[in-house]
């Protein structure tokens, strides 16, 4: 049996014991769980293994990459320029960022970003680690691509383009670049163990990534040319790409970071007695933005950049918004119940679907579970 450490409140006990099967089953090499509940942590776990030659165990402090999880990131730090009046998310980015006019670009709004309707979803070439390791050709990449589709009209998600569009209005606005903003105003005030570009020389407490046995089948030609503009996992599985700033996806972290950071929005925007958000943009984040068919993922309805609960993706509740990431990782966030759960691991599992993925679902049904019994 896998060793599990950590903590879990009893009326959490279904959660825990789900993550030790999913590590006595091999369903996940190593991985991390946590919740919190009112702003405190009712369940911290961590098990398993963090290495290839599976010797190391993942510790209180392992790390991994949460890919698309980061976005999470995003949205936060994008809301919080809203509440401090620096951004309209209905005026045109060229406002903020004028040489983003070009190639019909000059009416995309921030609004339209977060849910993924910009007409912007990639790049419109092939994009390297070397291109995104350098923030200003990579803006410069954006601002010469051109239109893919009418803003507003075709819902396509954004894989990496949403990070660099919402990062750069952070740099612009936030007057620094956006990884310090984060830093700066989430993860330190939180104690968050999250990072975007992190030293080489913490990659011993990163943990390996297990690539996923099978991708999903993405039948409409325009989402398959947006996930293929990227190349390989190779090198996000190299620690000397460690640093690299990809806002959409490079974030590295563990479940208990995510919890905390998610319990912001858990708690309708304070925590600790300080406000991140006001209650007036955790309601608007909360509320349906778009409902269609993602030329990616399939079916989707959208808060501002959060996933909304419905009957083609449900949520663990009616009012938890929520977020993942390529291969597992997750983050749920109730500003109803005041729940927030992390799910961080390095075994990558994707199905057919998008979301077909047995941990996240039997986390989801769980927690549903224990959150109507506390209601």
């Amino acid at each position: 049996m896998a060793e599990v450490e950590g903590f879990c409140d009893e009326r959490f006990r279904p959660l825990e014991d789900a993550f030790r099967a999913n590590l006595d089953s091999g369903l996940d090499k190593g991985a991390s769980l946590a919740v919190t509940l009112g702003g405190e942590f009712v369940v911290d776990l961590w098990g398993g293994t963090r290495d290839y030659e599976l010797s190391q165990s993942w510790e209180t402090d392992t790390v991994v990459r949460v890919f698309s999880t980061s976005k999470v990131m995003v949205m936060i730090t994008t809301l919080m320029l809203v509440d401090r009046g620096l951004l309209d998310l209905d005026a045109p980015i060229a406002q903020y960022w004028p040489e983003f006019a070009k190639q019909g670009k000059e009416a995309i709004t921030a609004r339209q970003v977060l849910v993924h309707r910009s007409g912007l979803p990639g790049f419109g070439r092939s994009v390297t680690f070397d291109d995104v390791a350098d923030w200003d050709r990579v803006v410069s990449i954006i601002e010469d691509a051109p239109l893919w589709y009418e803003p507003g009209t075709i819902a396509c998600y954004h894989p990496h383009t949403f990070g660099f569009l919402l990062g750069e209005l952070v740099r612009r606005l936030g007057g620094v670049a956006f990884e310090e903003y984060f830093r700066r105003e989430i993860a330190e005030p939180l104690g968050a163990d999250f990072h975007f570009g992190l030293s080489t020389d913490e990659a011993a407490r990163v943990a390996a990534l297990w690539p996923a046995e099978q991708e999903p089948i993405i039948d409409s030609p325009m989402g398959a040319a947006v996930m293929g503009e990227f190349e390989s996992l190779d090198e996000w599985i190299d620690p000397q790409f460690l640093p690299i700033v990809l806002p959409a996806g490079s974030g590295i972290t563990n479940a208990r970071a995510l919890a905390r950071i998610g319990s912001v929005v858990a708690m309708n925007g304070e925590l600790d007695g300080r406000r991140y958000l006001s209650r007036a943009t955790i309601d608007q984040a909360a509320t349906e933005q778009s409902y269609a068919e993602d030329e990616v993922l399939g079916w989707a309805r959208y808060g501002l950049g959060f996933g909304l609960d419905s009957p083609e993706f449900p949520a663990p509740t009616p009012s938890t918004i929520h977020w993942g990431g390529y291969g597992g990782s997750f983050l749920t966030m109730d500003p109803h119940s005041g729940i927030s759960c992390g799910f961080a691991q390095n075994q990558l599992m994707i199905g057919e679907a998008w979301g077909d993925d047995p941990r996240l679902t039997g986390f989801w049904r769980l927690l549903g579970e224990i959150t109507r019994d506390l209601s």
